[in-house]
This record gives C-alpha cells, sequence and structure tokens, in this order.
C-alpha cells in the first residue's frame, strides 16, 4: 500500500518507542489510529505492520477485533537502522522499570490483655441488651414459646426442643420434663 513516508516514519518510531503496537480492527478509511500522531488510519498501521510481519521483524497476534504486533530482535536492529537511532536507544517494552521500595513499617497490635477487656466488655453489653422474646404464632399451626421449644401439633405429635438432646420432649413423656412448657394440643396417634 502507498503511503507517504512521514506517516510510515510516525508509525515506525511509535513501534519502536513502545516496543509493542495496537490496532482495532476498522478498515474503514475514515477510522484514524488513537495513538499515532499525524492523521494516520488503522488500515495503514495495519499494513505497515503486515509488511513488518512478512519479514520477520513483528510477531503478530490478532484477538478480539485488535491487533497486537511485537518487535522481535531482528525487528529492533531494523527499525534502529532506518531511524538512524544510536544503539544506547531501546523500546520500553525492553527497558526495566525500577520502582522505589516503600518502607511499611508493620501495624502495631494491641496487647492482648487490651483486646481481651474489650472482648469481655462486649459480651457483657450483649448479655444486658438481650430481652425475653416474645410468644410468636408461626404458619401451619406451629407455635414458638418464650423459651426455648418449638411446638408443631399439626404436622407433628412431637415436641422439639432446642435445649440439649435430654429435654427432647414427646408425647409420650410428661410435659413437664420440658423446661418452658408451651400451649399444648392434644396430639394424634402417635405410630413410634
Amino acid at each position: 500500500m502507498l503511503m507517504p513516508l512521514d506517516q510510515l516514519r510516525a508509525i515506525y518510531e511509535l513501534l519502536f518507542r513502545e516496543g509493542v503496537m495496537v490496532a482495532k480492527k476498522d478498515l474503514r478509511p475514515q477510522s484514524l489510529h488513537p495513538e499515532v500522531p499525524g492523521g494516520v488510519t488503522n488500515l495503514q498501521v495495519i499494513r505497515a505492520m503486515g509488511s513488518l510481519r512478512a519479514r520477520g521483524l513483528v510477531r503478530e497476534t490478532f484477538a478480539w477485533r485488535h491487533f497486537y504486533w511485537y518487535l522481535t530482535n531482528e525487528g529492533i536492529a531494523h527499525l534502529r537502522q532506518y531511524l538512524h537511532l544510536p544503539p544506547e536507544i531501546v523500546p520500553a517494552s525492553l527497558q526495566r522499570v525500577r520502582r522505589p521500595v516503600a518502607m511499611v513499617a508493620p501495624a502495631r497490635r494491641a496487647p492482648a490483655r487490651v483486646a481481651r477487656e474489650e472482648r469481655q466488655a462486649y459480651r457483657r453489653k450483649e448479655d444486658e441488651e438481650a430481652p425475653e422474646p416474645p410468644v410468636v404464632p408461626a404458619s401451619r399451626g406451629a407455635l414458638l414459646c418464650p423459651g426455648k421449644c418449638f411446638v408443631n401439633s399439626l404436622l407433628s405429635p412431637h415436641y422439639f426442643c432446642h435445649s440439649p438432646p435430654s429435654f427432647l420432649c414427646s408425647p409420650h413423656s410428661p410435659l413437664a420434663s420440658c423446661p418452658t412448657p408451651a400451649l399444648f394440643f392434644p396430639p394424634l396417634q402417635c405410630q413410634v
């Protein structure tokens, strides 16, 4: 493809400076390349990089409607000769970036005694603020009592306690064994 030499030079300069080139696969003549100055279109960039790729000076990758080109060592030597650059200048992709090491002080932890006291104070507040739960009727004939028992008279004839297992109440055991007796409907005949 014929193109002005100043546009070709602008493409090569950007490629050498960065070491990589990206172009969207948009072959319309009015779509300008966003990184190359001078009104260079994506089509001109794609054709110039295709020429370099055919000579083995760049490596090409295509993904998601974008071309990616990476300079090879032969490409660096060729562009250095074409652009008349000294050997000290290298592309940005080959330069090592030295980041300043920030001195971060480790976070200081509070003494164990202070942390333990804070937890105890929190637990005391929680115990003081916990009121007795009210009686709340549940759906399908179930009833929650103020204690810890769950009574479900229509679905099952048994009492189910959330207390320790020794307090499992059933129609066969006396109601007095339940730590918090609740409203009891006469059970159906138990099949146990």
